[in-house]
This record gives structure tokens, sequence and C-alpha cells, in this order.
């Protein structure tokens, strides 16, 4: 039966001296492991012996003992002998110190016997509720005894005894989560670790929180933390106005759109006028401004079983910003574009606090840019366009990039201005535009002079 065999050799003694000596190194076994730890003697008065943690010294192997035992053969001599030490199926109790000797010479090897911990689950679904409590737990039996940290969105969980509890009951590191909000949905980690066995492993608990309804605003993500709430908006006439209404909950909320008149509410806006996400985090109402009676007020109510909130946006006339005046190209890589854009005539903030709310003179909060893929002898197809918005982030701002684009590909380009109430008319780029430019021209440049070279040698 084979064995694996820790060898630890020294020189041999040359002088006829008494010599012993193990030949391994105190080790970290896993329990259930077959192991084989020599002995080797030259010159001994004595018979090798192994003997135990619990100073008993190790039979051979018969049919009483057929886990821990020694093997001896018969070609040993007290001058010379190598005796195993034969664990068939180590156990956690075979840990200690076992001792080679023969006479007075003896040698000592600590051995430790582990037990890797294996969780029963690895990964694990959860859902609490809105101010209750939730247990999530983790398994851990192993020897030595493991170490368990706790995260949530791989941030370590400190065990305050108020929100987060962390107790140990058997081999169980269980956390309790108190007074659950929205925030404590996340994935959660328990990882464990036995240093000694150099091991590690890990469960997770994908843990979701039921919950009413709670605002938030889709371009800043604030979240508001009231049943109601009211937003200003500003709108074209004879163009469309998109009104985003977003919330998060847990189950998915419903919405529900109406129009207001005098504090009361209307019946509900037709469904084929809203635009619903998948997921249930926002609806949009596609507000088409064909005169003034389409402004006024336009309530959107979020509800599921937990709860519900609502948000009035009132509705009135803003400026349709000017377009740019100036648009070009600033450089290029393999998949962006960078453009330098300015407008002299819009309403630019220099600082955050110094937008207008003039409706007759909103801020230009940034541009839509828009880029289609050029086909020879064919106008640009802008309804197939990518579009790309971008916020200024100081005042005076003009170099914007764009992407991520296709490699090598030539495109169409046009941009606008945007304001809280819409867009300006859109200003084309005069010539299309290429990606990797300037590789090609890098290339161009090399067997430019490549050529030259060749026609002077000639």
């Amino acid at each position: 039966m084979p064995y694996a065999i820790i060898l630890s050799l020294t020189a041999e003694t040359e002088d006829g001296a008494p010599f012993l000596h193990v030949m391994a190194k105190s080790s970290v076994f896993n329990v259930g492991e077959k192991k084989a730890i020599y002995c080797k003697g030259l010159n001994l008065p004595e018979r090798i012996d192994w003997v135990s943690p619990s100073d008993e010294v190790v039979e051979i192997r018969s049919s009483r003992n057929t886990r821990v035992y020694v093997e001896r053969h018969k070609n040993d001599t007290l001058s010379s002998s190598l005796v195993p030490l034969i664990f068939h199926s180590i156990k956690i109790k075979d840990s200690g110190n076992w001792t080679c000797k023969a006479g007075n010479l003896n040698e000592t090897i600590e051995i430790l016997v582990g037990e890797k911990v294996s969780l029963s689950e690895r990964q694990e679904t959860l859902e609490g509720e809105e101010t209750k409590s939730v247990k999530l737990d983790c398994v851990a039996k192993g020897y030595p005894a493991p170490v368990v940290q706790w995260y949530k969105d791989s941030v370590s969980i400190v065990d305050d005894h108020k929100k987060f509890i962390v107790r140990k009951k058997d081999n169980n590191y269980q956390l309790e989560i108190k007074n659950l909000t929205h925030q404590d949905t996340g994935e959660y980690m328990c990882k464990v670790t036995q240093k000694a066995l150099s091991y590690y492993t890990y469960k997770r608990v994908l843990l979701s929180v039921q919950h009413k309804p709670i605002l938030i605003n889709e371009a800043t993500n604030e979240v508001y933390y009231t049943k109601y709430r009211t937003e200003e908006v500003y709108a074209i006439l004879n163009e469309t106005k998109n009104i985003t209404c977003s919330a998060l909950a847990y189950p998915p909320p419903t919405y529900t759109w109406s129009r207001r008149r005098n504090n009361f509410d209307d019946d509900p806006i037709n469904e084929e006028d809203t635009i619903h996400s998948a997921d249930g985090t926002s609806s949009v109402l596609v507000l088409r401004m064909y005169n003034e009676s389409n402004l006024g007020e336009y309530k959107c109510a979020a509800k599921n079983d937990k709860g519900h909130v609502s948000v009035v946006f009132h509705v009135s006339l803003g400026n349709k910003p000017n377009p740019p005046d100036f648009l070009t190209l600033a450089s290029r890589t393999k998949t962006e574009l960078t453009f330098n854009v300015s407008c002299s005539t819009c309403n630019m903030a220099i600082e955050e606090d110094d937008k207008s709310q003039d409706p007759e003179n909103l801020t230009v909060l940034g541009y839509s840019f828009q880029l289609v893929p050029a086909q020879e002898g064919y106008l640009p197809d802008w309804a197939a366009a990518t579009e790309f918005e971008v916020n200024f982030e100081y005042y005076n701002e003009s170099l914007f990039t764009v992407g991520p684009l296709q490699n090598q590909t030539t495109y169409h380009v046009r941009v606008r201005t945007r304001n809280a109430a819409g867009y300006s008319e859109w200003v084309e780029l005069s010539t299309t535009v290429t990606t990797d430019f300037a590789v090609k021209l890098t290339a161009s440049i090399i067997l430019m002079f490549v050529t030259l070279f060749i026609t002077r040698c000639y």
C-alpha cells in the first residue's frame, strides 16, 4: 500500500558512533491522510522504537492494530535500521510529540493534525423584511478552530451589538442584522481561515430586504425619505419631454401616472404614454408638448405591498438652449474620440450654485453627441446613431471624450446643447472622423520614410 514519505536527509556518521535521526520535520497533516515517517539509526545499542504522545510504545501491525503502527524489516540490524511510523488514516487525536528512541538516544517530531472546514453551503439566498431582523448562518466545523470574519460588499463588518451582532453557537458563526432597511440589501460573505493548515474558504449570502418604495433622483442618485415630494420640470413647446419617476423598492413597485388639476388627481394617464423599466426602478412619462394646455402638474405614484410614495412634477415652459457655435475633432484613439466644443451664446454656470433657475435663461448642463458609422454613397442614418451625453464638470470646459467606439471606423458626428428644458438644434461636423487615426498615420509615415530610403539607395 503506497504512503506519502516525508524525508529530511542528514549526513551519516562515519566514526562508528551511535546515530539516530527522524527523517522528517514537524508537520501539519490533514485528517484522513496516509503518512509514513521514517526514523534511521546506525550503530545503535538497542532497537528503534516509536513512542506516542501518551508515552506508549507503538506496536507492529496486527489484527488489533491496523491504523497506527511501525514496520520492521528482516534486514534491519542494530548497526543499520530504518523504521517507519505509519498512520493509515491519521486523526486529530494523533496530534502531539512522537518520539523515536533507541537506548539513550531519542529525537522528537511534533505533529499537528487538522480538519479543514467543509461548508455545507457555499451560497445562499435570503429575504428579510424592513424593520425586522435576519440571521445569517456560517457553520464552520474544523480543527484548529477557524477564524471567521463577516463582510458586506467586501467591507468587513464590526460587531457593534446594535446593528450587527456576531455570535458563536457550537460551530455556527452567526451574523444577526437588526432593524433591516433597504441599505442592508447586498452580498454578505463569511470568510473562514485556518492559518495552521494554510486553508481558506468562504460562503456567500445574497440578502434582499423587502421594503416600501423610496423616491430617488435618477440624475443625481439623491434619496428622498419622504412619502411625497414635488419637483420642477421645464419643457419646450412642440417637442417631447420625458419625465422620469424613479423609486427603490422590493418587491418592485407598480407605477401610475395622473394629471392633477386644482390639487385633485384626474383619471390615470394612458399606459401608451408611459415606459416602465424591466427591473421596476423607474417609469417615464412621454409628454408631448403640443401647446400650453399640456403645462401643469403630473403625479407619479409608486406602490408595492409595503407602502407607497408619490412625486408631483410641476411642468412649465423653459427656454430652448442655443446650439454650439464651434465643433472640431481634438484627438482620437482606437476606441474614443475627443471633441473641442463651445457655445459662446450659452448660459454657463461658473459654480454649482450659479446655475440659473430662470425658465427663460436656463443654464446649459452639457452636450449630447450622436455618432453613426459612415457608409460610402449614403447619407447618415441618424435613427441608428449611438448617443452619448456629457455633463459639464467645470466652467469653460471645452474638451469632451465619447466612447467606447469601434476600432478603425469612420463616423458621422453631430452635437447639441442640453439644459433642464431640453435640447438645442443639432450641429453636424462638416467631415467624417475615423478612430485609430494615429496608428494609421504612424504607419503611413514609416512607409514614406522606407520608400524614401530605398529611392536614395538606388
